[in-house]
């Protein structure tokens, strides 16, 4: 009951209002201002097209030795394809994690080109690889796991092995990388490494609690912008240098080596085959950069400009573009230094140090070319002995395997499933006990 108090000359009549009563009051009020909130927010979001915080996606988990990973049993939208995460978390139907008797288990750790980023669940390489040994070699079971995901690099797939692979009992191992380590990091200590991941991580976790409402993560946004985590044009201005050769990467060269290597002696260790891709991005990308700096060596500088400035204009992929953007004004850069014209050259480097500059959990965009990852590849092949599937060389002259500037169609899924399969069988690794055998194929020859 409400008491009317005395009625006062000077005053007209007030409400006392119980302590429940202002109690209901007020989360009236609280719900009524977030209801509204989140509908400004959501109405304004469907204006413009886009959701408040795109990095908050329903087929991950936070992970704070892998930064993320695929949400088991997740289907539906995986960027480009409709996917399938069994219950290990993989792309593909659902697996025991101890394999039966007398089974074979081939291990696919790669980033999105392993994934399938195009391609349907069946038409990815592992998934191809697996009915094509089982029609090789009848008399014994073939199992293989696609642990491919999208933005991994070596250092992910060297914690997935350590963390998670001796439980799944791999027989042989392969190993796809050396696009993700080419992203750009504000900080060293950004790249990839517990020191970025164990924060960030609790980072996405929160992202994920808070992902039904628009409103949360406009105010995740909002704080991410005021502590700077997502002003890297504004902050690689005030880098040392705005060269990419000095800049950071999220797995530099040296980083790498030391990956591949460890993942190298942990399947030696543990008497597991194992073997290398060698991949580059598609052959226009890779011809125009290569000609381009044939040019410049020539001192035929306008033509030199003219050829770095047609990578990605040709390609209907809208990534391409913005992906090369900063190792194409790089290059713009390096001609017009090699011209004499110093102050474009500078100005080139810095415009190329902003292309690069694009806030992601995972890094920005490519600054290191992906032929000087695969020369590491190489070395560290022959140094283990590793067996090698050379994709770079065998599509040279084949750009329509290519659905973008480095993922591979359907056809070219089935063509590298193929390669696989012969090289497994070339070094005695699809029989259900592989051995090593002696006649290794390192480094694309045998020896």
């Amino acid at each position: 009951m409400l008491a009317r108090e005395p009625t006062n000359p000077d005053r007209g009549p007030t409400l006392n209002f119980s302590r429940r009563q202002k109690t209901a009051y007020t989360l009236a009020a609280l719900v009524t201002f977030a209801v509204a909130a989140e509908g400004g927010v959501r109405l304004v979001c469907w204006a413009v097209g886009r959701v408040p915080y795109t990095a908050a996606t329903p087929w991950c988990v936070a992970d704070d030795d892998l930064l993320y990973a695929l949400k088991p049993h997740f289907e539906g939208k995986v960027y480009q394809a409709t996917a399938r995460i069994n219950n290990l978390g993989m792309r593909g139907e659902d697996i025991a994690v101890s394999k039966a008797a007398g089974t074979s288990r081939v291990l696919c750790l790669g980033d999105s080109r392993t994934f399938g980023f195009v391609v349907r669940d069946d038409e990815c390489y592992p998934a191809r690889l697996q009915p094509l040994l089982r029609e090789r070699h009848p008399s014994h079971r073939v199992e293989v796991l696609n642990a491919g995901t999208h933005g991994y690099s070596s250092y992910q797939g060297l914690r997935y092995l350590e963390v998670r692979g001796a439980r799944l009992q791999p027989d042989v191992v392969t190993v796809a990388f050396g696009a993700n380590e080419r992203r750009f990091v504000l900080k060293p200590e950004q790249a990839d490494g517990p020191e970025w991941f164990h924060p960030a991580a609790r980072s996405l976790r929160w992202r994920t609690r808070v992902s039904w409402s628009y409103a949360m993560l406009g105010a995740m946004k909002l704080l991410s912008h005021a502590r700077g985590e997502d002003t890297w044009r504004k902050d690689v201005l005030a880098l040392p240098s705005q060269r990419l050769d000095d800049l950071s990467c999220r797995v530099s060269l040296g980083a790498y080596r030391a990956n591949l290597s460890r993942l190298a002696r942990w399947c030696r260790e543990r008497k597991i085959g194992l073997v290398f891709f060698i991949m580059e991005d598609a052959p226009p990308i890779e011809r125009a950069f290569e000609e381009g700096r044939r040019l410049r060596r020539e001192k035929r500088y306008d033509e030199a400009i003219a050829a770095f400035s047609r990578v990605g204009r040709e390609s209907a992929d809208p990534l391409t573009g913005p992906w090369f953007k900063a190792l194409v004004l790089d290059e713009l850069g390096l001609t017009r230094e090699a011209q004499g014209r110093r102050d474009e050259a500078q100005a080139a480097f810095r415009e190329s140090a902003q292309a690069a500059a694009v806030w992601s959990v995972m890094g920005g965009t490519a600054i290191r070319q992906a032929r000087e990852y695969n020369e590491v590849a190489r070395v560290v092949a022959r140094e283990f002995r590793v067996p090698t599937v050379d994709i770079a060389s065998q599509f040279l002259q084949r750009p329509e395997l290519f659905a973008d500037y480095c993922h591979y169609t359907a056809e070219g899924h089935r063509l590298i499933a193929e390669a696989l399969a012969d090289c497994l069988d070339r070094n005695d690794l699809s029989g259900p006990l592989p051995k090593r055998s002696e006649r290794m194929e390192v480094g694309g020859r045998r020896e």
